[in-house]
């Protein structure tokens, strides 16, 4: 395998760095271990091409001023832990499955708090005033969504990155370091299994942590529900459980035999950018795999797991009778103010409305049995639903 350019900096010196950026003087010993795996996976095994190692750098330095910043209002502001989430709405399902629509319509209707991507890529406030304008937080966003559509144009038939809209958590939590969604832009298998180990505590503990903090800023309201939505949350409801007890939980479904291409597809899509590898697709679909038999011993086994299922295909034809059932699940009334919400959100986003994204099986090497087989149980699940 060709070996790809090496990070510029080091640990310590993208540590230093971000102190530099920030002015923020504060010793982050909690993020050396797994900024550490993480650098030492890109430089060994992602093959970073000539500019995707300095993106990659910077998204780095961006994620660890985030933390800076962060724990810089945090210590000046010790109330931000007072804050409260209440009944937070989860979506999670296998990528591919209609999570982020059903996110974004649900978003739309003003019901909820959500994160747009302006948010979830710059959380912090720059200067530690909250009287601070956020529009170069939102011109920081912009201007990475641009850069996407320009280095990786076919990304944005499988997901679109909008500065305003609903964007998921994983962007968010990334901050914390110990988080699965890198594989998504870079091959980096050592990072991913030591990943495995340290399990999703520190993702949840780190959003719980965020969301706080946005409430803090005046960008959310207490009283309002929060909308969250990854992908990467099935398997691990236990631990989500333990840091939001009263979250609603939805999961969306569709067959692997669509979802596991089109994730592969779109995760080639994403590496284009960054490196020159590209997803191995079979060590992919493993992985689901046995996310989806975790999540699926979860149902047997975790108490008080009251999921909302739908199918991929309700999402798609008929998104309004989704969303009663996600209001009842929650607690909540849909009025009919939110109903023309969703209906003109339907209206104005249609189905493949930036180019169908085409994929196969067979481009990535996968078949119709491996993964029948793989994922018989998960299949048996949603053929019963």
């Amino acid at each position: 395998m060709a070996k790809g350019y090496p990070i510029p900096l080091s640990v310590n010196e993208l540590l230093a760095k971000a102190r530099e950026i920030t002015g923020v003087d504060i010793i982050d010993d909690e993020v050396v271990e797994p900024l550490t795996m993480l650098v030492n996976s890109l430089n060994n095994e992602a093959q970073l091409h000539e500019t995707g190692v300095i993106a990659k750098q910077n998204k780095l330095l961006r994620l660890l001023s985030n933390r800076l910043r962060m724990l810089r209002d945090y210590a000046a502001h010790p109330e931000i832990a007072d804050e409260k989430i209440e009944n937070p709405v989860f979506i999670f399902g296998m990528a591919r499955s209609g999570t982020t629509k059903t996110h974004r319509v649900l978003a739309s209707t003003g019901d909820f708090n959500y994160m747009p991507f302006w948010q979830v890529q710059y959380p912090s406030l720059f200067t530690g005033d909250r009287s601070e304008s956020p529009q170069a937080r939102i011109d920081a966003a912009d201007e990475y969504c641009r850069w996407l559509d320009e280095t990786a144009p076919e990304s944005k038939l499988g997901h679109s990155f909008e500065t305003f809209e609903a964007e998921e958590d994983s962007l968010l939590w990334e901050q914390c370091f110990i988080a699965p969604s890198f594989l998504g832009y870079a091959e980096v298998p050592s990072y991913i299994e030591w990943f495995a180990q340290q399990g999703m505590m520190p993702v949840f503990k780190m959003l719980e942590k965020s969301l706080k903090y946005l409430q803090w800023q005046g960008l959310a309201t207490a009283s309002k529900p929060w909308l969250l939505k990854a992908p990467t949350y099935y398997g691990f409801e236990p631990e989500l459980l333990s840091v939001f007890p009263d979250a609603h939980i939805v999961m969306t479904h569709r067959s692997p035999l669509s979802t596991v291409p089109s994730l592969c597809k779109l995760v080639n899509q994403f590496h284009i950018p960054f490196d020159d590898a590209r997803v191995n697709s079979q060590s992919l679909q493993t992985d689901l795999a046995a996310t989806l038999d975790l999540h699926l011993s979860n149902r047997e086994t975790t108490p008080n797991l009251n999921i909302l299922d739908f199918r991929f295909e309700d999402a798609v034809n008929n998104m309004e009778a989704v969303a009663e059932k996600v209001y009842a699940h929650a607690g909540l009334t849909l009025s009919d103010e939110s109903r023309e919400k969703i209906q003109n959100w339907g209206a104005n986003n249609p189905i493949h409305k930036k180019g169908k994204f085409e994929y196969s099986l067979e481009e990535f090497g996968l078949t119709e049995e491996g993964i029948k087989r793989d994922m018989a149980g998960y299949i048996a699940f949603i053929d019963a639903l």
